[in-house]
């Protein structure tokens, strides 16, 4: 038998305890066998196995019908393996013959519920729950609130890694650079060389590159007057991309690489690759990569 709590063997002095009286506050799935029986040899570690993983949210009795004969005839019990469930005294459901894994959840997810979550899980969807409400508020133009519901939430669980990414975002939008990198450097490695690690990744080294001072359609009316102003057209590059503007971004990004590729050591390479991070799965993406690698070569 599976060591666990929410499993007990019955007799005749514990049943009235455990099934009846029992089930007013538990589910309980009782279970006739036999040590003759094959089909419940194959039954039970499905049921013990079920028992730990719903950890009490329901309690498995397991009754000996050669032992206890007396009970299984009281409750009319014809072919084995026979399993009935009690709820609030009353027998609510059951089943005969050896079902597999697969049936038997979906009998107690029926009649019991799904299995309830471990405590790690609860633990990430607590801190799921914040940064969802914190990016509500940081929507809502509510950047401060947004940021110490998630300095809260990074306190509680260190390494939560959506708390991280959600605070690093918020962080770099209200211009904080050095919290926004700390945050993606305390990502794991794994999830820092993510989709969504390379991203904040990606927007922090754009960031780093803005200026608060620059006003885009002065940078517009500069490039008009003289499409060759590579300082004029990188600065409104980056304003563009942190604006939203992916696509304008990458393409002065590219104009760049393509006339000018070694302004600022390179940078309009660096900084579209680091686009690319930030769009992850855009289908621009392959677009502008195939663009970048002609101009190149």
């Amino acid at each position: 038998m599976a060591d666990s709590p929410h499993i007990v063997q019955l007799d005749e002095q514990n049943f009235m305890q455990v099934v009846v009286e029992g089930s007013d506050l538990t589910p309980v799935l009782v279970d006739f066998w036999a040590d003759w029986c094959g089909p419940c040899k194959s039954l039970m570690p499905i049921l013990e196995k079920l028992a730990v993983e719903y950890d009490g949210a329901f309690v498995l009795a397991k009754l000996d019908t050669e032992a206890h004969p007396g009970i299984a005839q009281q409750l009319g019990i014809r072919s084995l393996p026979t399993v009935k469930l009690f709820k609030e005294r009353q027998l609510v459901n059951e089943f005969t013959g050896a079902l597999s894994e697969s049936e038997v959840r979906s009998f107690l997810e029926t009649n019991v519920g799904p299995v309830p979550p471990a405590a790690d899980e609860l633990e990430e969807d607590a801190g799921d729950h914040r940064v969802a409400e914190a990016m509500t508020l940081f929507e809502q133009g509510n950047s401060a609130e947004a940021r110490a519901l998630l300095q809260q939430a990074q306190a509680d669980d260190p390494e939560n890694v959506e708390v991280l990414l959600a605070l690093g975002q918020i962080c770099i939008s209200s211009g904080d650079l050095d919290t926004a990198e700390s945050c993606l450097k305390a990502l794991p490695e794994a999830d820092r060389d993510g989709v969504q690690g390379r991203r904040l990744a990606g927007i922090l080294e754009l960031a780093r590159e803005s200026d608060s001072n620059v006003n885009p359609q002065a940078l517009r009316a500069a490039l008009e007057k003289d499409p060759s102003s590579s300082e004029a057209r990188y600065k409104l590059a980056i304003a563009e991309a942190l604006a939203g503007n992916s696509q304008a971004g990458m393409d002065h990004l590219l104009i760049l690489v393509q006339n000018d590729a070694g302004y600022n050591d390179g940078a309009p390479r660096e900084k579209l690759l680091a686009l690319f991070n930030v769009l992850g799965d855009d289908p621009l993406v392959g677009q502008y990569r195939r663009k970048l690698f002609a101009s190149l070569h």
